[in-house]
This record gives structure tokens, sequence and C-alpha cells, in this order.
């Protein structure tokens, strides 16, 4: 093998792991954002039901 084709299979290792590295790093903070918005989204849902719950009771249903 000639030193150009053994640095070109170098750099192409090299390459694909810096690309697998950076794919991880992106799925891992797509992981984390989507626990915060979750995490978020429950806190603000769960103390909701107690304000939806009061209704009027003489109204008349809706049609």
């Amino acid at each position: 093998m000639y030193h150009q084709e053994i640095m070109q299979s170098l750099m192409s290792e090299r390459a694909r792991a810096l690309r697998a590295e950076a794919a991880a790093e992106r799925d891992a903070r797509l992981v984390r954002r989507a626990r915060e918005y979750w995490a978020e989204r429950a806190e603000r849902f769960a103390a909701r039901p107690a304000a939806r719950r009061r209704r009027q009771h003489g109204a008349a249903p809706a049609r």
C-alpha cells in the first residue's frame, strides 16, 4: 500500500468516528430536550385539573 492510500484510509476512519460521535451527541441532546419538555408539560398540566373541574352546574348543556 502506498503512503497516500494509508493516510486516506486513516482519514476516512477518523471522519467516520467523528460523524458517529457527533450523531451520538445530537441524539443525546435531543433526548435531553425531549425529557425536559415532557417534564415541564407534565408539571404544567398536573396543576390544571383542579381548575378545570369547576363547572357551572346550572348551565344548560351545549348543543
